[in-house]
């Protein structure tokens, strides 16, 4: 039973954070072949999980968000304009983007669709690439095959790196 949770592990951890899974498979010892194909299935299933999620939210609360305000009684949306005031005070009162904001945004002006495929394995981890492709990207029906062949040559990359040349990350 313990190897079942080991491999389901991996399996979660390789669709949450992808890239970092062959180190923690090499950590566990476990066998090539069957964490191999558990990396590449909790990536890619992961994805489209994240991915089809993402659309279902970003639709609903844009769809439900009018519908929601009509329906506010009075005293409920004064309490909520005052937070919202309090809360754009503090928004001028703090950095503007983090390092991770402005690098997003930057690889989407630079590189767009090419960029987010092919750094969300590596750099950005699976939810965000799903959430960032479903919001710039969905109606560009290349981009779900792409993503996921990208997620498994990264899978393949990242499993020769760290099985192969494990003296590189020592």
């Amino acid at each position: 039973m313990g190897y079942a949770l080991k491999i389901l592990n991996v399996f979660l951890l390789a669709s949450l954070k992808y890239f970092w899974t062959p180190p923690y498979v090499k950590i566990l010892k476990l066998e090539f072949w069957e964490t191999f194909l558990a990396v590449e299935a909790g990536g890619i299933l992961g994805f489209i999980f994240y991915y089809y999620l993402s659309g279902i939210i970003i639709h609903k609360i844009l769809e439900h968000l009018p519908k929601l305000y009509c329906c506010t009684p009075a005293t409920f949306k004064r309490r909520m304009e005052i937070w919202l005031d309090q809360f754009k005070e503090r928004r001028r009162n703090r950095r503007k983007f983090t390092r991770r904001n402005k690098f997003i945004v930057r690889t989407r002006m630079k590189y767009g669709m090419w960029g987010i495929i092919i750094l969300t394995p590596i750099l950005l981890s699976i939810p965000l690439g799903a959430f960032l492709g479903k919001k710039y990207y969905e109606r560009k029906r290349r981009f779900l095959p792409l993503m996921l062949f990208s997620i498994f040559l990264w899978g393949i990359i990242s499993f020769i790196l760290f099985y192969e040349f494990p003296f590189i990350f020592r």
